[in-house]
C-alpha cells in the first residue's frame, strides 16, 4: 500500500471534523440545549457527507478514492447512533470522525516512515514516537468524551439544574464553613452579609480566621458576627480566631468539624471572597435527599472583572472549563470539589477522616476518598456565587501553581485506587480514567513538548551533520494543518460561546491568558511528584499598590525559554538548504508556536501592571462588591435545558 492513496481519506475525515465543528455550533447555543428540530438529523448526516465529499474532491482533485472512507464513516456513525443515543447527530459525527482519524493517520504516518529513506536509527525513533502518541491520543480521546459532552450530547442521566421546588420544608441542617486568613475586613464583611440574605432556615454560619496575627483585620468579622445575629434575631453567626493553627485552609476546615454544630447534616464551604446568591442552600440541599449523594459543586465564578483587559483575560481563561468541561465531566461520574460554593454530606465527611491537610488541593482529595467509599457527587454548571479574581500575574500564577501540584499529589498517594476493577473494585471506571488523566496531564504536556523539541533537535544535528538526507515533506501535510487549525479554531469559539462569551477579543485574551500559564503548569505538575510537604500559598485579596516592576520581573523564565524557542525557529529557516525547505518550515511553526505560549507570560504581566497600576492612580481598593439581587441574577445563556433520563 502507498502512502499517498490514504491521502483522499486524510483530508475527508479532516473536513468531516470542521464540518461536525460547525453543525454542532448551529445546533447547541447554550450549556444542555439543542436548538434545531430532531428533524434536521437526517440532513445533518447526509448534508455533511455530501459536502464533505464535494470539498474533498475540490481539494485533492480525486473523487472515487473517497468511497472506501465514506462507508467506513457512515457505517461507523450508524454504529455510534444505535449504541450511544444519548449523542446529538454532530456528535454522532464528530465522535465517527475520531477513532477513524486515529487509524488512517497511524497508517499514513507509518507508511510515511517507511518511504521516507530515513537512517534505522532515525525510522525506529520514529516508530516509538508514533507508538507513544497513538497511545496518549487514544486515551486523550476518552476523556474528551466526557469532557465535551457539553457540545456532543443531546440527553443526560444525570441531574443538569436544581430539582424543582416541591414545597417541602426540609430539616437538613447546613454549618457553612468561612475560613479566613489575613483578609481585608470589608471583603469578609460583605461574604458574611450575603449569607446572612441565604432564605434557607437551618443554618449556622462559622467564621473561622486562623494564624492572623494582625487584630484590626479579625476583630470587625468578630463584631459583625453580633450585628448579624442582632439583625437575624437569632444566634446563626459564630466566629472564632484560633492561633497557632497547622494545615492552612484545610487545618481551619477540620477545626470547624470540632465545633459545629453536632446536628449539622451537611457542610458548606464558601471561600472568604465569594457573595453567595440567596437561594444557595435552597436550591442545592434537595439533592441529598439520595442517600450516596456525598457532595454538590458549583462553578468557580467571578465579578469585577470588567474593569480591566487582565482581568478579563483571566475571567476567560477560567470560565471555559468551569461552564462546559466540568459538568461534561460530572455527568461521566468524574465530578471532583473545588473548595468554594460547595455542600458535602456531614456523615460522609467524617467517614474518610476530614480534609487532607497535607494536599495543596485538599477540595479534590476529599472528593476521591467520597468516591472510593461509595458515595457520589455532582458538579452544577449554574453560578451560585461570585468571587475576586488575584490583582496580580504573580498571585494568577500561584494559584495556577497550587491547583496543578495537588491533583499529582492526589495520584501519588492514591494510584492503587485507580487500578483495573480486579485490583480496585470501588471506583466506576469512567471515574478512575478521568481522574488518572486530570492528574496527569501537565505531566503528559510536558512529555509531549519534551519529546516533539528533542525530535526536532535530533532531526536538526543529522542533517547538520549529512548523517541523513532532507525528507520531502508531502503537501497533503500543509492542507491538513490548515484544515486542523481551522477546526481548532471553531471549537475552541464554541466552548468560549457556550461559557457566556461573545467577543472575539475577549475569547483571544482568555487563550493568552491559557498559554501565559503554560510554564507555572508545567512546574506544579513535577512538583506534585515530590514527597516532600508543598508550601500552601495563599490567594491575597488586598488591593494591591502601584508598582514599578517591568513585565519580565517575575517572567524571567518563560521570556527566556520563548526567545530561545524564536531563535531556533528563525535558525531553521535560516538553514533552510539544508535542513530542507519543508522540514525548516515545520520546525519553524512549531518553535513559533512554543514561543507564543512562553511569550504570553510577560504580556499578561504587562496587563496586570497597568491594570494594579492604574488602579492605584484612582485610589480604588477591592472591587466593589455588586449587591444581592445582582449575584442572585441568572446568568445562564438563552434557552431551556434538555431533559434528563431517568
Amino acid at each position: 500500500m502507498s502512502r499517498a492513496l490514504l491521502d483522499s481519506s486524510m483530508v475527508f475525515l479532516a473536513v468531516m471534523a470542521l464540518v461536525s465543528a460547525l453543525l454542532a455550533l448551529r445546533a447547541v447555543p447554550s450549556p444542555h440545549h439543542i436548538a434545531r428540530p430532531v428533524s434536521d438529523e437526517m440532513i445533518e448526516i447526509f448534508g455533511a457527507s455530501a459536502v464533505t465529499v464535494l470539498v474533498t474532491a475540490m481539494l485533492t482533485g480525486h473523487l472515487f478514492d473517497q468511497a472506501l472512507i465514506l462507508v467506513l464513516f457512515l457505517n461507523l456513525a450508524a454504529l455510534i447512533r444505535y449504541y450511544v443515543n444519548r449523542l446529538s447527530m454532530p456528535g454522532v459525527l464528530w465522535m465517527a470522525v475520531q477513532p477513524l482519524m486515529l487509524l488512517v493517520s497511524t497508517l499514513w504516518m507509518g507508511l510515511f516512515l517507511n518511504e521516507a529513506g530515513l537512517p534505522a536509527w532515525a525510522e525506529g525513533l520514529g516508530y516509538i514516537g508514533l507508538g507513544f502518541a497513538m497511545i496518549v491520543w487514544a486515551l486523550g480521546f476518552m476523556e474528551r468524551f466526557a469532557r465535551e459532552s457539553i457540545l456532543t450530547h443531546e440527553q443526560w442521566s444525570r441531574p443538569i439544574m436544581p430539582p424543582r421546588p416541591d414545597g417541602e420544608d426540609r430539616a437538613y441542617k447546613v454549618s457553612l464553613q468561612l475560613p479566613c486568613y489575613a483578609e481585608p475586613p470589608e471583603v469578609v464583611i460583605a461574604t458574611m452579609d450575603h449569607l446572612a440574605a441565604q432564605d434557607y432556615p437551618h443554618y449556622e454560619v462559622i467564621v473561622i480566621d486562623n494564624n492572623t496575627p494582625d487584630e484590626a483585620l479579625w476583630r470587625p468579622l468578630e463584631a459583625h458576627c453580633k450585628v448579624l445575629n442582632d439583625r437575624l434575631g437569632r444566634d446563626v453567626f459564630r466566629f472564632y480566631h484560633k492561633a497557632p493553627l497547622p494545615g492552612a485552609k484545610a487545618g481551619a476546615l477540620n477545626y470547624c468539624m470540632t465545633i459545629m454544630a453536632p446536628d449539622a447534616d451537611i457542610v458548606a464551604v464558601v471561600d472568604a471572597d465569594y457573595l453567595a446568591r440567596p437561594d444557595f442552600l435552597s436550591q442545592l440541599v434537595p439533592f441529598f435527599d439520595d442517600p450516596k449523594m456525598a457532595y454538590i459543586q458549583t462553578p468557580h465564578d467571578y465579578f469585577g472583572y470588567e474593569v480591566s483587559d487582565y482581568l478579563t483575560a483571566c475571567y476567560w481563561e477560567y470560565m471555559p472549563n468551569n461552564k462546559v468541561d466540568m459538568p461534561g465531566v460530572s455527568e461521566y461520574g468524574g465530578a471532583f470539589t473545588i473548595g468554594t460554593m460547595c455542600l458535602i454530606r456531614t456523615k460522609a465527611l467524617r467517614e474518610v477522616g476530614g480534609w487532607a491537610e497535607w494536599c495543596l488541593t485538599e477540595d479534590s482529595e476529599v472528593s476521591v476518598r467520597l468516591r472510593s467509599a461509595g458515595y457520589h457527587g455532582l458538579y452544577l454548571g449554574q453560578t451560585f456565587g461570585r468571587g475576586l479574581i488575584p490583582d496580580t500575574f504573580d498571585d494568577y500564577k500561584k494559584q495556577r501553581f497550587r491547583w496543578t501540584a495537588g491533583p499529582v499529589q492526589q495520584l501519588r498517594r492514591y494510584w492503587r485506587l485507580f487500578l483495573p476493577a480486579p485490583l480496585a473494585p470501588r471506583l466506576p471506571g469512567w471515574t478512575k480514567l478521568l481522574e488518572v488523566l486530570r492528574c496527569v496531564a501537565p505531566l503528559r504536556v510536558l512529555a509531549g513538548m519534551v519529546g516533539a523539541v528533542a525530535g526536532m533537535a535530533a532531526t536538526s544535528v543529522a542533517l547538520l551533520t549529512r548523517s541523513m538526507e532532507p525528507v520531502a515533506i508531502p503537501n497533503i501535510l500543509w492542507l491538513m494543518m490548515g484544515i486542523g487549525t481551522l477546526t481548532m479554531l471553531v471549537r475552541t469559539g464554541h466552548r468560549y460561546r457556550l461559557a457566556g462569551c461573545t467577543r472575539i477579543r475577549d475569547m483571544i485574551h482568555g487563550e493568552v491568558a491559557r498559554l501565559a500559564l503554560s510554564y507555572t503548569i508545567l512546574v506544579g505538575g513535577v512538583a506534585g511528584l515530590s514527597s516532600k510537604p508543598l508550601a500552601w500559598r495563599r490567594t491575597p485579596k488586598f488591593a494591591v499598590g502601584g508598582t514599578k516592576e517591568t513585565p519580565f520581573t517575575s517572567t524571567v523564565m518563560e521570556t527566556t525559554l520563548g526567545t530561545l524557542a524564536l531563535i531556533f525557529g528563525l535558525l531553521a529557516l535560516i538553514g533552510h538548504d539544508v535542513l530542507g525547505d519543508g522540514f525548516s518550515v515545520l520546525v519553524f511553526i512549531g518553535m513559533l508556536g512554543l514561543s507564543a505560549r512562553f511569550l504570553s507570560a510577560p504580556y499578561m504581566a504587562a496587563l496586570s501592571i497597568r491594570h494594579v497600576n492604574g488602579e492605584a492612580a484612582k485610589g480604588n481598593g477591592a472591587a466593589p462588591a455588586p449587591n444581592i439581587a445582582d449575584v442572585a441574577e441568572a446568568d445562564e445563556p438563552g434557552g431551556a435545558p434538555a431533559p434528563h433520563k431517568a
